[in-house]
């Protein structure tokens, strides 16, 4: 068994020496003291020719005055590998990481802290919105900036509405508007969910797990959290907690557990035209500023109806909206006068430890998130901005034409990051699993999670005392 991991971490630390070994060579001839600075990063499609744009011009504008040419490398389990990599002393100088990576590899001393380049850039809290900045920072450390951000929100179809607006009415509720609080979500969804003559759904109103993409943060929207970072302590079974799952079953519950899943069998991938929401077969979901990129490439009727999206980008943001058959609101909270609560998410630029060019690595880290290049990201993503400072032109010419609300939500006191956890991809892939158990009434919600919070201590106690018996200075 032993010979086999060798040989697993053997293979691992091969590719990571071949990715920066026969990695893209400049297009260019570069000066004899250039530095190359190898940046590894996830992104595949559009994204990435996206982010492939503003390395190009960074080589050909800033690169060229400093001498630095940054090497582009697009890799599938770009945590695995930089781990792997790192720990084999050949890391790239850039590693762009999920946010729930950041604080476990930081823990594990696997990161360069950041904050004194960071100072000398100009960068510092006041430069970004606090949510973001929090969830940079860990152990007084900054370990890294944000290349992209996501921030939830409810998306809902104006057709569905429309087309349901004598039910809704009769429900005592408002076609033109989007609900306010949880509970009228509900009662939206009951309104809004269609049979056939047979009693199969046709189109649902809500599902919790459509797209499931944020169903492990729910309990923000019931004013919970899954772990209290003052005493390390997982809270599982905090009543805010239980009460966010036992609504996601109740939802098994009202429409039938089989004929939910029978109906959820003929929906398409995420970036499809058989999507659930831009099918039509789902009409309010729990999705990112991103999605307006998505609705455009599979279903693009839904954001052009009276005018092509090249016209309609130049128009008033008043005018722009009537060009869309969907809208967004705040996704509404289960707890009375709790307003704008959002969960924000995002890609991390990190410096892994041991990296060969730690000041060139930043030079492009910083130039990355200069407003300007921040905004230029950031429109190609779809996506709202982590900066503090938004330019007019980047809210009125934006891609998506509600990008206000996402900005709105970030800066809301109730905009919450991810519990630092150093354990967190197994934190998530556990709540994961219990959501579809949940989801299939195959347990008790509060019986599952008061399991799995002792099942997640047990191993957060046992990194904790790895972590210290190596000395790490986390702990």
């Amino acid at each position: 068994m032993r010979a086999i991991k060798w040989a697993i971490l053997f293979l691992f630390c091969a590719a990571a020496v071949g990715l920066l070994a026969f990695g893209p060579r400049p297009n260019r001839t570069l000066p004899q003291d250039a530095i190359v600075v190898d940046y590894w990063e996830k992104w595949t499609g559009n994204e990435e020719q996206a982010m492939r744009s503003l390395v190009n011009r960074f080589n050909e504008t800033e690169g060229v005055q400093k001498h630095i040419y940054v090497r582009y490398v697009s890799t599938a389990a770009i945590n695995q590998k930089t781990l792997v990599a790192t720990a084999a002393g050949v890391p790239p100088d850039i590693a762009g990481l999920y946010d729930n990576n950041l604080v476990q590899f930081a823990a594990m001393d696997a990161l360069e802290p950041l904050e004194e380049m960071a100072r000398e850039h100009g960068i510092t809290e006041g430069y970004y919105k606090p949510v973001f900045w929090r969830a940079c920072n860990y152990d007084g450390h900054l370990y890294g900036l944000v290349s992209t951000p996501v921030v939830v929100a409810l998306h809902y179809s104006k057709d569905a509405f429309a087309d349901s607006a004598e039910r809704l009415r009769d429900a005592g509720l408002d076609a033109h508007r989007p609900p306010g609080t949880l509970q009228e979500l509900d009662r939206y969804a009951e309104a809004l969910t269609t049979r056939d003559s047979s009693g199969r759904i046709v189109r649902a109103g809500f599902l919790p797990m459509e797209p499931n993409w944020f169903i492990n943060e729910i309990c923000f929207w019931f004013g919970g959290n899954f772990f209290d970072e003052q005493t390390h302590r997982f809270t599982l079974t905090d009543s805010k907690v239980v009460d966010a799952y036992r609504w996601v079953e109740g939802y098994s519950r009202r429409l039938g557990k089989d004929a939910m899943t029978s109906f959820q069998s003929g929906f398409g991938n995420f970036d499809s035209p058989q999507n659930a929401f831009f099918s039509g077969a789902v009409a309010m979901e729990e999705q990112g500023p991103l999605l307006a990129n998505f609705i455009y490439i599979n279903n693009p009727h839904m954001s052009t109806l009276l005018w092509p999206k090249d016209e309609e980008i130049k128009m008033p943001l008043a005018e722009r909206v009537k060009n869309y058959s969907w809208s967004v609101a705040p996704f509404p909270s289960a707890v009375p006068g709790l307003v704008d609560v959002t969960y924000c998410s995002f890609d991390a630029l990190t410096i892994p430890r041991g990296a060969k060019h730690k000041r060139e690595a930043f030079e492009f880290i910083a130039w990355v998130n200069r407003q300007e290049n921040m905004e230029a990201l950031c429109k190609l993503h779809c996506k709202s901005s982590p900066l503090q400072l938004v330019s007019q032109d980047f809210l009125l010419h934006h891609p998506n034409p509600y990008i206000e609300l996402f900005e709105r939500l970030s800066r809301s006191p109730n905009a919450h990051r991810l519990p630092q956890v150093p354990i967190m991809p197994e934190v998530m892939s556990e709540l994961t699993n219990l959501s579809q158990q949940v989801s299939l009434l195959q347990v008790d919600p509060q019986q599952a999670l008061s399991d799995l919070q002792v099942r997640l201590q047990s191993k957060y106690d046992e990194f904790v005392r790895q972590q210290k018996a190596r000395g790490s200075s986390a702990f």
